[in-house]
């Protein structure tokens, strides 16, 4: 059951979102509407090492916390997710993957967004670093795979695209 859009009003057009009011006819014929923020989409990867999870860790300001995560990013123009998943990785862990395995696709909030995750594991590396994004300031850990299942059942890992990553990763192997 969809809903027919009868206005799209663009409300904010920022770098990295846009925000639009949309109005819809909902499938009972009911008008409605809809606040939607519209994201170009995202990459993540989770990197394996000899057993070892490297995540990086960041401040995150509108959580206000700092957080561990896997390697992530924005896709640039014109890139694919795999090029978007080996320039992230070079660029956070300065690591290339020699193999990069889709392991799925994540919708973040549909409720209001539009942003999808593209999810790749990697576990053999050649170095080949890229200079890190200027606003970024990250700290790589590496964790063995029983220290970061106790992260994650402690609370400590909090980020979905971190979770859903793993999640898949154990669905896969």
């Amino acid at each position: 059951m969809e809903e027919e859009l009868i206005n799209s009003t663009l409300r904010f057009n920022g770098r990295l979102i846009k925000v639009a009011v949309d109005e819809v006819r909902t499938p009972e014929g009911n008008t409605a509407t809809r606040e939607v923020v519209i994201h170009k989409g995202a990459v993540a990867v989770l990197p394996i090492v000899d057993n070892k999870v490297i995540l990086v860790k960041q401040y995150r300001h509108p959580v206000r916390e700092t957080l561990w995560e896997i390697p992530a990013g924005v896709f640039k123009e014109g890139e694919t997710p795999e090029e978007c998943a080996v320039r992230e990785l070079r660029e956070e862990t300065g690591l290339s993957p020699m193999n990069l395995i889709k392991l799925g696709e994540i919708f973040v909030s549909p409720g209001y967004s539009t942003e999808k995750i593209y999810l790749f594991y990697a576990d053999r590396f050649v170095p080949s670093p890229l200079p890190k994004d200027k606003d970024e300031f990250i700290e790589l850990g590496e964790f063995a795979l029983d220290t970061f299942r106790e992260m994650i059942e402690e609370g400590e890992i909090k980020d979905s695209k971190t979770l859903s990553a793993f999640c898949l990763y154990l669905l896969k192997r």
